[in-house]
């Protein structure tokens, strides 16, 4: 995600690292489930102040039901109002941008889109683009939809045609990532240099194993090259994110975007 994280909070499963660290967001895929209530959430917390609460363990969360319609902008604006600077919201786009029959106009759509979740402001993160199973490689597609977003995107490919050097192209153009998912019934995304952002979607090896999980995810980005070998209060930070997602057995949002490389500096 393209953000910039701070936490007041002593609990915060991730906190701003120092600037030539990469920046770790965790956080889950949604946040508003009554089901989480006396696991996650205080039993008694009213639903209006979940997103308040949520922000203080974590510091960012997917959005999917944008996937079927976008939220008003007074909810939007809310949502913006109830969460702290450093959190960020990744929407997950509308599915007719990839999910729609030949004809459709998803560039149209993509714009309007764009639009309305604009108003998030400085807490919009990367919009996750999901393309499914039976959409086979098409450039002109994917280029076109990322220019009609006009902000970074993070995509995730369920059809192996995708993962080659013209998409890499593409989303490097566009200042995007590729999603990494460790579900086993889609192909897995290998771990590429694509720039500053990365995206993970973590569904396996967490849940009943927090510590694993939190293992998995630094592992991850070693491999990636977006992060170093993982230091004793960054393992402790992506734990507690681990622990306080395994207690509502949901899927981990894990991204991370680097610091802006200095002049003179060497990416490594």
């Amino acid at each position: 995600m393209r953000l910039a994280g701070s936490c007041t909070n002593a609990s915060c499963a991730v906190a701003r690292p120092p600037e030539s660290e990469p920046t770790l967001y965790t956080g889950t895929s949604g946040f508003s489930y009554a089901t989480w209530k006396g696991k996650f959430y205080p039993p008694a917390l009213a639903g209006a102040r979940m997103l308040d609460y949520y922000a203080q363990k974590l510091t960012g969360v997917e959005l999917n039901g944008s996937f079927y319609r976008t939220p008003p902008e007074s909810t939007l604006l809310k949502w913006a109002s109830d969460t702290p600077p450093g959190f960020r919201f990744c929407m997950k786009a509308n599915r007719g941008l990839t999910y729609s029959a030949e004809g459709f106009d998803r560039v149209g759509l993509a714009s309007i889109f764009t639009g309305r979740i604009a108003v998030l402001g400085e807490r919009l993160g990367p919009v996750l683009l999901q393309f499914p199973p039976a959409r086979q490689q098409n450039i002109l597609l994917l280029d076109s939809l990322l220019s009609a977003l006009g902000r970074p995107a993070a995509a995730e490919f369920r059809h192996e045609s995708w993962f080659d050097e013209e998409t890499y192209r593409v989303i490097r153009e566009h200042g995007g990532a590729l999603v990494v998912t460790d579900e086993a019934k889609w192909p897995r995304a290998p771990l590429v240099d694509l720039g500053s952002v990365a995206y993970f979607r973590l569904r396996r090896g967490y849940r009943r194993n927090p510590r694993r999980g939190a293992c998995l995810f630094q592992t991850r980005l070693g491999v990636a090259g977006v992060g170093a070998a993982p230091a004793p209060a960054r393992r402790k930070r992506t734990g507690a994110a681990m622990s306080a997602i395994s207690t509502i057995n949901s899927e981990a949002i894990c991204a991370c975007r680097r610091p802006r490389k200095m002049p003179g500096s060497v990416r490594r």
